[in-house]
């Protein structure tokens, strides 16, 4: 039995853009967020703050400067091979799979940052030195490629066992249901490779203007008729009419990320295998009320809707990466998990997101001891499995060589 964190990240703030780490440092440091992303860079700093906060037992302190630590890694290897050491426990068999983030179109401001194409090239060579431990996922985003030419880009790094899947991350700046992405869908399903998307009221965002991203109420879609459009753009409209919502895309992004803006493209494609990440959130698990549902601009709680995706589709799925570190959040599923769609819920848990709240080893060990050893080893093997199971990879098939995933070489110009 093979074990699976199906969500995980290795990026490092080279391939983030350079106002990155503001929305995931505490609100207090925003201000100094350029500041101390700049001295942590350096070793030297590191260790000072690491010797000051052990000798203070500042535990939250020293759990922030792991997070920012792994993220200012000098690259994507060196992030994944600290992952690999905190599953030391489960044996030297565990597989990982690593969800890129086209975060190119995250904001409209210039940035430094390495593009989507120099992160995926330097995850393919970590695959070529771990080829049957590291899954990555490619990134997608419509506003960089459409229809049948972002098709072509993604089917070559599947085909090549590149990659193993999709990830979406829909706050950045898009819908789910966006034209662009139909033909992908299409293909998808066709191919049964798996999609991950980001559904949790909480995460990376867009960091431009509301105009940017939804000038009007009524977003184009590639399902018109589809009989759950009228409620998004009512939903959209109520945030655009919100100041409050409006002045704030960790507010507004709430409306690219809502789960029925999934059912317009479940409706066209119902055999898509699409699992919606964090079910929801451990703050909707545990009723914890947001901000715009205490403003009435999008009062629904996300865990159940995501519920209610998975009675009515049988290819959707969930995981409970980040909303594991809450023991109470993962106490509450567990009848869930227990029942017919248990199946469809899967061990991950958002590394290195989730330093910021315990080490990894200590989430994993806590996961296990709640979930039980029987429950936690068919979430993270078996459904992991299934989920990842397409007509390009067969999970119980391991990979001997690396051969298969050299990147082509790129073409002069």
């Amino acid at each position: 039995m093979r074990i699976t964190n199906i969500h995980s990240h290795v990026f490092t703030g080279a391939c983030a853009p350079d106002h990155f780490f503001r929305m995931v440092l505490p609100t207090w440091a925003d201000r100094w967020a350029d500041e101390i992303k700049y001295f942590l860079e350096k070793p030297w700093m590191r260790g000072l703050i690491k010797r000051l906060a052990g000798r203070r037992g500042d535990g939250l302190l020293l759990r922030y400067l792991q997070f920012l630590e792994a993220g200012t890694q000098n690259t994507q290897e060196q992030v994944f091979g600290a992952m690999r050491q905190a599953y030391s426990l489960l044996g030297p068999d565990t597989r990982f799979v690593a969800l890129t983030l086209n975060m190119d179109h995250m904001d409209v401001l210039p940035s430094r940052h390495a593009r989507i194409e120099d992160q995926l090239r330097e995850v393919e060579r970590v695959r070529a030195h771990y080829p049957d431990s590291f899954l990555p996922f490619v990134g997608v985003d419509p506003r960089h490629l459409q229809g049948e030419a972002l098709v072509r880009w993604v089917r070559e790094k599947v085909e090549r066992r590149a990659f193993f899947g999709i990830k979406l991350y829909p706050s950045l700046g898009f819908f789910p249901f966006d034209p662009a992405l139909d033909a992908l869908y299409a293909w998808a399903q066709e191919e049964q490779v798996p999609i991950m998307t980001h559904c949790t009221r909480y995460g990376t965002h867009f960091t431009g203007g509301i105009q940017h991203v939804l000038p009007h109420a009524d977003p184009p879609t590639l399902n018109p008729s589809s009989p759950v459009m009228p409620a998004i753009r009512d939903r959209v409209a109520r945030y655009l009419a919100h100041p409050k919502a409006r002045a704030d895309a960790k507010y507004w992004g709430n409306a690219l990320l809502h789960p029925q803006n999934y059912e317009p493209v479940l409706e066209k494609y119902p055999h898509l295998k699409l699992c919606l990440a964090h079910f929801g959130g451990d703050d909707q698990i545990l009723g914890e009320a947001h901000k715009v549902q205490q403003w009435g601009i999008d009062p629904d709680n996300w865990h159940q809707e995501v519920v209610g995706l998975m009675q009515v589709w049988p290819n959707v799925w969930t995981d409970i990466s980040y909303t594991l570190y809450k023991a109470e959040a993962l106490r509450r599923i567990l009848p869930l998990l227990a029942g017919p769609l248990g199946d469809r819920v899967l061990f991950g848990t958002d590394y290195y997101m989730t330093l910021r709240e315990a080490p990894e080893a200590d989430l994993v060990s806590r996961c296990r001891g709640i979930l039980g050893p029987d429950l936690f080893a068919r979430m993270a093997s078996e459904h992991t499995d299934h989920y990842l199971r397409s007509r390009h990879f067969d999970p119980a098939v391991r990979f001997i060589t690396a051969r298969t995933v050299t990147p082509p070489t790129p073409a002069s110009t």
